[in-house]
């Protein structure tokens, strides 16, 4: 069984992920952007802590990515890159 690619958009309101759920500027406390997967297949990660409690991780193989993390320094005061 395979699954469909997961995406990441920009909008005013926040980054929408998957067309079915947005996480809103407002919600991100803090976030961070990492590397992790292996030599053979890098892969740049970046988790948002939210208000409600939970976390949500979009990679660089998410169509949409790049956009995003150009993104993210203008809206998240508490932004962390370890990349």
């Amino acid at each position: 069984m395979s699954y469909p690619q997961r995406t990441v958009e920009v909008v005013d309101s926040g980054l929408v992920i998957d067309q079915s759920a947005t996480l809103l500027w407002g919600d991100i406390l803090r976030a961070f952007i990492y590397e992790a997967g292996t030599e053979a297949e890098a892969l740049t990660c970046a988790e948002f802590f939210l208000t409600e409690g939970y976390s949500v991780e979009i990679n660089s193989q998410m169509p949409g990515w790049e956009h995003a993390i150009e993104h993210l320094p203008a809206r998240i005061n508490n932004l962390v890159d370890e990349r």
